[in-house]
């Protein structure tokens, strides 16, 4: 307990630093526009997710400062970053391992994310700290509660950003992961239809995920709903502006003009189709050329949406290589490149609009060189969704070589016979058999991790519009963390080999962690 004191207070201190230091937190002119609607200047629209802006306004209400939505956003992360050095030190870890929990905050491409109130932000931060309550819920004995904030924080990431489904399918599937396992190492199963149905691992884990997957997008339809009820959302068909990129760049001019839509809408591509090639760029056209929406102003609806959509519909879906192939130039220019990784004070136009203020301005002169002359301009690649996939790719091949050879060694361990009373009995093969069994293994938490960030970042290939690093702080956010439990499973097997070389050396004290539904026969993983 003294050591959580500690790392509370190594959390805690940076946090509050952190938050001085950027209050109220920085904004582009999708986050004014947000603050916009959540004090009540503009109506709410649904071209950025609603909920981030009733939750800003509800905290507004309650707190009277334009910041509060800053705050919360490191309190997630800093809650979350402070479970994990916990959970890893209870877990048997030296104490110098689980100080890397709380230094995840000050790693350069999180710092980096977390100055400004993105959704994408958001959206990282809630995942995180659910992910964190899920797998305590493995660990801890009797505390599923937790999986209530857990799916509230779920269900609030995936209204923030729709694509974070991609993200989510992967921690769905540990859910229905410990669901499964819950009621196979229940004493009482209820029925024999039911036992019947969870003995089936497979088949049953795959019907929970469904089962999660429904609770969560029932959830963000009824949050949705809510909102709709207390404020009259405009519609504006934010995902035309996808038909329009697919269509302006890869439909060739004379099959646009040769089509059945309007003249009006296929002069206005074609148009801004050369103003777009003459900046070398070939996305997001809505702000690069196009002028906007019907009214020219920013987030206004795109006229002829449906006709848009025909063209899509009829010239770009049915030639499938043309497609693929402009889609792929679009997600290699995200993939290999990044920008926006830091936001700085003077970039403050937009905010300053709506009233929010400016921060501290020694902040640039404290954060900015870390961010951006350490470690943007000497290790480039941290701010690429290349080297995240990479990584993610990684860990789940020594993630699947390290199970197989457990499951090896665990089907050869209770295979063989043994010789003697005294053999059957003695310590080592007592330690090699029941280490399948017993085994504490941060496996499942890698491979959910790392599968959600490269899920993430594929799923991006058919959507993304630039090669802003937003895109990427989940994967990165992720990544970091497996990368923690992956330190820790080392220490482990590191401190067990010198144990064992050791006569009379003593386990670490993990009476206070235990994975609390851990059945597994040897080769059953997730």
């Amino acid at each position: 307990m003294v050591w959580d004191s500690i790392l509370a207070l190594l959390t805690l201190l940076p946090a509050l630093v952190f938050t001085a230091l950027f209050f109220p937190g920085r904004a582009n002119v999708d986050i004014a526009n947000q603050y916009a609607q959540a004090t009540g200047d503009i109506p709410f629209s649904d071209w950025h997710p609603p909920i981030m802006s009733a939750v800003w306004r509800v905290l507004i209400g309650l707190t009277g400062e334009s910041g509060s939505l800053f705050v919360l956003q490191v309190a997630i992360l800093a809650l979350a970053c402070w479970l994990l050095g916990v959970l890893v030190h209870r877990w048997g870890e030296h104490r110098w391992v689980s100080l890397v929990g709380p230094a995840i905050m000050a790693t350069p491409w999180v710092v980096s994310q977390m100055t400004t109130m993105w959704k994408d932000t958001q959206m990282a931060v809630a995942m995180l700290l659910a992910v964190v309550l899920l797998i305590i819920t493995r660990f801890v004995p009797k505390t599923w509660v937790l999986w209530i904030p857990a799916v509230v924080l779920l269900v609030y990431a995936f209204g923030l950003r729709k694509n974070a489904i991609f993200a989510i399918i992967p921690i769905a599937v540990y859910v229905a992961w410990l669901l499964v396992k819950r009621l196979r190492s229940s004493p009482q199963r209820g029925s024999r239809l039911l036992s019947r149905f969870v003995a089936k691992r497979g088949l049953a884990t795959a019907v929970a995920s469904l089962l999660v997957l429904m609770v969560l997008g029932a959830g963000v339809k009824a949050t949705d709903l809510a909102i709709a009820s207390q404020e009259d959302v405009a519609a504006t068909g934010q995902i035309s502006q996808i038909f329009l990129d697919d269509v302006m760049f890869s439909v060739p001019d004379d099959e646009l003009q040769a089509s059945d839509a309007p003249a009006e809408l296929k002069d206005k591509i074609s148009t801004a189709r050369d103003k777009c090639l003459e900046k070398g760029e070939i996305w997001d056209a809505y702000w690069n050329c196009y002028d906007m929406g019907a009214t020219e102003e920013p987030f206004s609806p795109i006229a002829h949406q449906d006709e848009l959509r025909d063209l899509w519909l009829s010239e770009v879906i049915t030639h499938p290589l043309r497609y693929v192939e402009y889609r792929a130039a679009v997600f290699s220019f995200y993939f290999f490149s990044s920008a926006l990784e830091y936001w700085p004070a003077d970039w403050h136009y937009d905010a300053a609009k709506v009233g929010l203020e400016q921060g501290n301005d020694k902040a640039d002169y404290i954060v900015k060189p870390y961010v951006e002359d350490f470690a943007l301009d000497t290790f480039p690649m941290l701010f690429k969704p290349w080297f995240w996939t990479l990584l993610a790719g990684l860990l789940l091949a020594f993630g699947y070589r390290a199970r197989r050879r457990s499951s090896t060694f665990a089907t050869a361990a209770v295979s063989s016979p043994a010789k003697s009373t005294a053999e059957t009995t003695s310590k080592p093969v007592q330690k090699m058999v029941s280490r399948p069994a017993d085994a504490r293994t941060f496996w499942p938490e890698i491979t959910m991790l790392a599968t959600s960030a490269l899920f993430y970042v594929v799923g991006y290939f058919p959507i993304v519009p630039s090669n802003h690093f937003r895109y990427t702080f989940w994967p990165a956010l992720a990544v970091t963390t497996a990368l923690l439990f992956v330190l820790a499973m080392w220490r482990s097997k590191r401190t067990e080999a010198a144990s064992d070389g050791s006569e009379g050396s003593k386990p670490a004290d993990t009476s206070d962690i235990v994975d609390n539904s851990d059945t597994r026969e040897p080769g059953d993983t997730p």
